[in-house]
């Protein structure tokens, strides 16, 4: 019994693009990724839901709390969760391609650093903005990983090799 769970395990171990099995990195950041597909179709939901009652004059959050904040900064976030987490995913599968996905990332966590900010600023919290941050952040962590294993940081020259570089031709 505990011999077929180890061999079902395995078999639904991912294969990378290189056909290597998935790091822990990898596996992370593609749950990660999922978690946040999940979270930004939710966002949107709730944005374009509460934003279109709110300008039918059918329904505004505000009035019943109004220190919580959705709408249009909920709606962009949603948005540029949804890209970034599809395009993590492409990365944790190839992780030459997750370049693409750090950088949207930064991004991502620039945009959601300062919709906070701008929130709290005028006496409002926006948890779904909030709550992406941390994620975010998250991500980060685990791209920057996923890329290392690849040699990136490896390949590319540091000061120290200048100096040894500079070393061997005084020399010669």
């Amino acid at each position: 019994m505990i011999k077929k769970a180890k061999d079902k395990k395995q078999r639904k171990q991912r294969i990378s693009a290189d056909g290597t099995p998935y790091t822990i990195w990898q596996v992370r950041t593609h749950w990660l990724c999922v978690a946040l597909i999940v979270w930004a179709v939710i966002e949107l939901s709730a944005g374009i839901g509460l934003l279109s009652l709110s300008f039918l004059n059918i329904f505004h959050l505000q009035e019943f709390v109004p220190a919580l904040s959705v709408g249009p900064y909920t709606i962009a976030n949603g948005a540029v969760n949804l890209i970034v987490a599809i395009l993590g995913l492409w990365g944790a599968y190839n992780p030459k391609r997750i370049t693409v996905f750090f950088w949207l990332v930064v991004l991502d966590a620039l945009l959601s650093s300062w919709s906070t900010a701008s929130a709290v600023s005028q006496g409002q919290i926006d948890p779904a903005t909030t709550l992406s941050l941390v994620i975010v952040l998250a991500f980060a962590a685990c791209a920057w990983n996923v890329r290392g294993q690849t040699g990136y940081f490896d390949n590319h020259p540091r000061p120290e090799d200048e100096e040894e570089a500079s070393l061997s031709k005084n020399e010669a």
